[in-house]
């Protein structure tokens, strides 16, 4: 089974507009132009058996939805794209669960499943939201547990059959209704022996810190030690390390403390901004026998950069994209303008060369937080030996090279 990860989809105003100014309708109809953000990263998505990202707002047609600079809501177009572009699970666990309140979670589920779309975390009542979502594929059967530690200062009802989302709370924002370190490690150790691997897809750490919290990474140690076979982070805004961890057990565990933003608006006005940096990580888990153990094949990271631009009349476009693909559009169209010396091409190849630098710096600071051999693109990547959490040493943590960096074309080239 081949599994991918994206983190945040955040739906601020600004993209909304972008999407909107994108709207088709008829026959050629894009999902109310949100095909036209996320279209970029379908490619990696679609070639998975499952695609998983965190839905940061809550979905429906509202009458009067609570609004605010941070507060969320969305219409369930975005989930139609979503679907479209190749995500299979959206989960819904994170601190703007509640942004519209308790029905703010029965429409999201509701609107999710019209969509066609899996999901695991919030949901009507507290045991369905501690339940893992489980994923079947050739016997495979894998666990994506989602759960979040922060809630914006929002509580769950002290009635646990009455709308509820997973939370584990820091010291630092106490959430009622809850669950304990202890309980959720407990949690983890029973649903682990219900399927063959249990991955957690959590809500936490400090936002734009670029490395996790002492209590996060002692977490990330107590999930692994209990059982869960990889730990995949969001809500930093930022990436933070991919690293693998001793069992105490014995082998390893793989744990990705912050895949950064999908898509989003932040750092607009920063070409180079971090906010705008993401990563896709790519699973392959295999059983070579029946009764054998599930073993992770291989891992690889995907580079993300929000695009996000302005154009004649001052129209912001914004879109997820892949950012080696991007790179390889610039250097195509630098090498299809070479020799010309017209004002006109002159003045495209400065702004590519521009475009370049700063994609090459981007793809230069993702490097350090993801090992070199998983980050490089499979057409450049040597042939290894399998990657296995339990009986297998993780690459070395050096930073993979910017220069070079290959891939096809992509909607919105040059």
């Amino acid at each position: 089974m081949t599994l991918v990860f994206g983190g945040d989809v955040i739906p601020h105003d600004p993209i909304k507009y972008v999407a909107a100014m994108h709207a088709r309708t008829g026959d050629d109809a894009n999902n109310d132009g949100w095909d036209h953000v996320l279209g970029p990263i379908g490619p990696v998505l679609q070639r998975a058996d499952f695609a998983i990202v965190n839905l940061e707002t809550p979905v429906g047609h509202f009458k009067r939805p609570e609004t605010g600079e941070m507060v969320f809501n969305a219409k369930p177009a975005l989930l139609g794209a979503l679907k479209r572009v190749g995500v299979d699970v959206a989960t819904f666990a994170n601190n703007h669960c509640l942004d519209q309140h308790q029905e703010g979670i029965t429409s999201t589920r509701a609107f999710l499943d019209e969509a066609g779309l899996l999901t695991a975390g919030a949901a009507a009542n507290a045991e369905e939201a501690w339940k893992p979502l489980v994923l079947e594929k050739q016997g495979l059967r894998i666990g994506i547990l989602a759960v979040t530690r922060w809630l914006n200062g929002f509580h769950n009802k002290k009635d646990e059959k009455l709308p509820h989302v997973p939370a584990v709370p820091y010291k630092i924002e106490p959430i009622v209704g809850g669950h304990s370190i202890d309980d959720f490690l407990a949690t983890i150790r029973e649903r682990a022996e219900e399927v063959d691997a249990l991955i957690v897809f959590i809500h936490w750490g400090a936002e734009y810190k670029f490395a996790p919290a002492p209590e996060d990474r002692k977490l990330a140690q107590q999930m692994i030690d209990a059982g869960a076979f990889a730990v995949i982070g969001h809500h930093p805004h930022v990436l933070q390390p991919v690293e693998f961890m001793e069992r105490s057990r014995g082998g390893k565990g793989l744990v990705v403390f912050s895949l950064g933003n999908l898509v989003s608006n932040q750092d607009f006005d920063k070409p180079a901004g971090a906010k705008r940096d993401g990563l896709l990580i790519e699973l392959e888990l295999v059983r070579e026998t029946p009764d054998g153990a599930v073993r992770l094949e291989s891992v690889h990271g995907v580079p993300l950069a929000t695009a996000n631009t302005l154009g004649k009349g001052k129209l912001r476009n914004v879109q997820a994209t892949l950012l080696d693909e991007e790179l390889a559009a610039i250097e195509e169209r630098l090498v299809e303008l070479a020799g010309r010396t017209d004002p006109a091409t002159k003045k495209e190849r400065k702004e590519l060369e521009a475009r370049l630098k700063i994609g090459l710096e981007r793809r230069a600071r993702i490097a350090t937080f993801v090992p070199a051999d998983i980050l490089d693109h499979p057409s450049r990547r040597e042939s290894a030996d399998p990657l296995s959490p339990r009986d297998a040493s993780p690459p070395p943590a050096e930073a993979a090279r910017a220069e070079g960096a290959q891939g096809g074309g992509q909607p919105g080239t040059p």
